[in-house]
């Protein structure tokens, strides 16, 4: 934005915001007639630009969290209402002054934040009582989605109802430390300590405060590089442990400073000739289930003691290193609470809760689920859509030839400097250069831009990556200052679309992304400028190149983000890898390059730093990466869906904590839930109250006639021994005995999914529970006559076959099933009970509507060769060309150029009732819970 164009968006800001306190309704023509009104007033100003950003900022919704406790006292409604001022809450008045009017935060999502904090303290406890206290919470987000504004509010209202002392566990690396540190300095201290100076930040600059500066909390720490705790530095310190001003530490989870710390207190309590101290303490755990988890146990130790009876310590039952730190910090203090948050709650709801030595972080008394703004860009959105072409693009997979992961490895055990940057690389840093020209062309070019580089864990690797990339971005950057015709011709040709370099298949043009994104409803009257052609980029993509710094942010390198310290914004390449997976927030991020896997759920999904906010920018955000970590991601979201589902029903079944019975998901590849399994134990399945799909079907074409051949044969029979009903896109065979599909145990061949999809296993639990009867049904599309259309007759009834994309890491032998999703949306909600009601959305929940299913259902998706062999998925209308088939598998089933086909392929789905006949409830899920909450349920 010019400068113009910023004072016009102060003066429309702060008068929608007065109408949207006022409780007026604000919507996108008020937003439109106030810019228009106060445009004249600015006849330089892009009014269109500043309504945009009016829009995205007012239009954003947020649901309200969910929360779970042991024992419901809730005692801050009380409170505030005995202290009705905002005098009363000093603290948190200015951080949500601060929010609104220096960090322009839509009314609901400060509402949300006010209303979940409210939420967590109720599960805490009121340390104005005096009485002795432990609380033990875990707050669950979402990646990047913003809890650590979450709990800088709860900090602020700690304070504010009496918590003293505040000690925040800031992730293991020191770059995640000093961020979180600033976090806290702008939003609760108001000041940042620098060299010995204080320099006033954030809240602190507020015209009026109510707090007043003699009640600034005293800090144990700051957001230099070494601003880490330091015991001498402490101890020479004139902080004041007794006073009532409350003191805050934001630290590592590192075992020398978290020694440190415990040993100053020892101090403080020495000199006070207590045993534990009496002051209020809130402990916050930023990712709580990284290191803070003791996994130094075997499930077959739990019932050993730590020490026998000789004194002598088992070996294999030590608490690991950092979790026995933050007990010792605990039992410092007689009045505690500790509230764990994570995206990533797998290691924290496996902990061994029946046994003392382990069960000192779970979370005992409350979990409370925050919900994401509607504007938050989260793994279901690129992953998990209700229909796989409302999947969000900009996902880009690399040529599957250049395996630069591997080459990294390799040159890690030879010499490091043959490091040889693949084209697919390249190409991600001509996507920046075009993607950070466009945000300039949209006036945000004194907003922060980030790319990421996540190729290694190895810091060698790291460090001489940044001398390659440093090398190459200057070679790149001089090029467009010289004008060179190679470079310019490939920016040009990303922005047409016309360019596939180093990845699997050709890109679409950022009109198209664009448009994609313009139609999606979470999107709507975003800044979508765009030129009308490359030309009118080319200012703006020299001003950017040339202020981009390519840096390595690992513990070896000085190098750090330090957004704050650029007040127009900072243009940077990131290259790192452990330091970066964890809470770090890359700001303005719109382009990632991603190729090292990692085979834990939690891991990888907290790699994924490209999740979060990305107001008037979406449509230029790239994700690149491999199909086969593409792959791992979309089963990570369904296990996600799956285990926030099962928050929701537990909380609303009133359940506790100690019964949290989560069900984890298993993939139906090799990747683990996570490396702490800790109590973790399979449970069978039984597959009452969901759907299993077949996730990958063999491309063998023997495999797709024998098993086209068995279904017909089963058709054949069912016709003149069941009810059939036709209709546009399926069959319906209703009230099949079980007895009638003997041959599809026998004779069908389906690939296992770890074992939810083995018909000889599913009829025996139909016949143990009675399920006597089943619907088998053949479903397609409505038959027509397009060059891309295939149709099969099935009892009398002509189905056009369905069109399904393969998955991306699909290949000759395997169709990969994209998003775990076979039929559409809505399909199941056909076959509910008479009378049933279903909302839109629930409709599309095959858990909701399994509870209202007549009988299971068996689905066979009838599918079309064409597409079933397809090498890489085609755009929904366009031709399916020879070249892009496995034709050879093809010719085998039938003919391409007629599409007359005698065999054709199958996909399977089982729906399952989640109560049977006589009403008995029997959901259940090949899943990994935790083995001691199942066995303090079954007693």
């Amino acid at each position: 934005m010019t400068k113009e164009d910023k004072i016009l968006f102060d003066v429309v800001f702060a008068f929608i915001k007065a109408k949207e306190t006022a409780g007026e309704e604000i919507s996108n023509t008020l937003i439109g007639d106030a810019v228009k009104q106060f445009a004249t007033m600015f006849p330089n100003a892009d009014d269109g630009l500043i309504k945009n950003e009016l829009v995205s900022h007012f239009t954003i919704g947020i649901g309200k969290s969910d929360t779970l406790y042991k024992y419901k006292r809730p005692w801050i409604a009380n409170y505030k209402q005995n202290h009705p001022n905002d005098s009363d809450f000093p603290f948190w008045t200015d951080y949500k002054t601060y929010l609104q009017k220096d960090k322009k935060y839509p009314a609901k999502v400060i509402n949300e934040i006010d209303s979940s904090t409210d939420a967590i303290l109720d599960g805490m406890a009121n340390p104005n009582e005096d009485i002795d206290f432990e609380k033990k919470g875990m707050v669950i987000g979402y990646v990047q989605s913003g809890k650590t504004g979450n709990y800088v509010g709860l900090i602020n209202k700690g304070l504010d109802v009496g918590y003293r002392f505040i000690v925040v566990l800031a992730g293991l690396h020191n770059n995640l430390r000093q961020q979180t540190q600033f976090r806290i300095d702008e939003g609760v201290c108001g000041f940042q300590r620098n060299e010995g100076k204080d320099e006033i930040v954030g809240v602190g600059k507020l015209p009026y405060q109510f707090t007043p500066k003699n009640r600034r909390p005293q800090t144990l720490t700051t957001s230099a590089s070494d601003g880490d705790f330091n015991l001498k530095a402490a101890v020479m310190n004139t902080i004041n442990f007794d006073a009532d001003i409350p003191l805050i530490a934001v630290v590592k989870k590192n075992a020398s400073v978290l020694r440190n710390l415990n040993k100053w207190i020892d101090g403080k309590l020495t000199i006070n000739n207590e045993q534990v101290s009496s002051k209020s303490v809130l402990i916050i755990d930023d990712e709580c289930d990284q290191a803070s988890v003791n996994t130094k146990f075997k499930i077959e130790d739990l019932d050993k003691p730590i020490e026998d009876e000789n004194g002598i310590t088992d070996p294999s039952n030590t608490p690991s290193m950092i979790n026995k730190l933050i007990k010792e910090l605990l039992n410092k203090f007689s009045r505690r609470a500790y509230v764990g948050y994570t995206a990533t709650p797998y290691a924290n709801v496996f902990i061994p809760i029946d046994n003392e030595h382990y069960r000192d972080v779970f979370p005992e008394d409350f979990i409370v689920r925050l919900d994401q703004p509607t504007n938050y860009l989260g793994p279901e959105k690129y992953f998990a859509s209700e229909n796989e072409e409302d999947d969000l693009p900009g996902m880009l997979l690399l040529d599957k030839t250049e395996e630069f992961a591997q080459h990294l490895k390799e040159c890690y055990k030879t010499d490091i400097t043959n490091i040889e940057i693949p084209e697919s690389l390249k190409s991600a840093l001509y996507i920046f250069i075009v993607s950070g020209a466009i945000r300039f062309y949209r006036g945000q070019e004194s907003e922060n831009m980030s790319m990421l580089i996540h190729a290694s864990h190895l810091t060698l690797i790291q460090n001489q990556l940044g001398v390659e990339i440093r090398d190459l971005w200057q070679m790149i950057s001089d090029s467009i200052r010289q004008n060179d015709g190679i470079v310019w011709s490939n920016l040009e040709l990303i922005y047409n679309g016309d360019y596939q370099n180093g990845f699997d298949y050709g890109m679409m043009s950022q009109q198209d992304f664009t448009d994609f994104y313009k139609s999606n409803n979470s999107f709507v009257d975003g800044n979508f400028n765009l030129p009308r052609d490359f030309s009118e980029l080319k200012d703006d993509v020299r001003k950017f190149a040339s202020a981009v710094e390519v840096i390595v942010v690992n513990s070896s390198q000085p190098d750090s983000l330090n957004y704050h310290l650029y007040p127009e914004g900072r243009k940077v390449i990131a290259i790192g890898g452990n330091t970066m997976s964890r809470g770090l927030t890359l700001e303005g991020l719109h382009t990632s390059y991603f190729v090292r896997h990692a085979r834990a759920f939690d891991t990888l999904m907290q790699m994924g730093r490209w999740f979060g906010y990305r107001s008037n920018y979406a449509d230029l955000c790239r994700i690149i990466t491999t199909s086969e970590i593409a792959f791992d991601f979309s089963e990570i979201c369904q296990a996600d869906i799956k285990m926030k589902q099962d928050i929701i029903a537990m909380i609303k079944s009133n359940s506790s904590p100690r019964d949290f019975l989560i069900n984890i998901r298993q993939s139906s590849t090799s990747i683990k839930v996570t490396s702490k399994m800790g109590a973790a134990t399979e449970r069978r399945i039984t597959w009452a109250g969901g759907e299993e799909i077949t996730t990958r079907i063999d491309r063998n074409p023997e495999i797709v006639i024998n098993n086209h051949k068995v279904v017909l044969e089963l058709i054949e029979n069912l016709e003149t021994s069941c009810e059939v009903e036709r209709n546009d896109n399926r069959v319906i065979y209703k009230k099949v005995p079980l007895t009638l599909l003997d041959d599809l145990k026998e004779k069908y061949s389906m690939i296992a999914n770890s074992g939810t999809m083995d018909f000889e296993k599913i009829f025996e639990f139909y016949q143990k529970f009675n399920f006597d009867l089943v619907d088998v049904v053949i479903v397609g599309r409505k038959s027509s006559e397009g060059l891309n259309d295939v149709n099969f007759f099935f009892s009398g009834k002509e189905l056009g076959l369905a069109q399904r994309n393969p998955h991306e890491d699909s290949d000759l032998n395997m169709f990969k099933v994209p998003k775990g999703k076979l039929t559409d949306a809505n399909y199941l909600s056909l076959f509910v009970k008479e009378g049933t009601y279903l909302g839109d959305r629930e409709k599309k929940q095959p858990s909701r509507v399994c509870q209202d299913l007549i009988r299971p259902i068996i689905t066979f998706v009838a599918l079309n060769p064409k597409h079933f062999y397809l090498k890489r998925k085609v755009k929904k209308g366009d031709p399916v060309l020879k070249e892009n088939t496995y034709l050879e598998q093809i010719d085998i089933l039938g003919d391409f150029e007629t599409n007359d086909f005698n065999y054709i392929p199958f996909g399977v789905s089982v729906a399952t009732p989640t109560n049977n006949n006589a009403g008995r409830n029997l959901k259940d899920e090949d899943v990994y819970i935790n083995i001691t909450v199942q066995n303090n349920i079954n007693n």
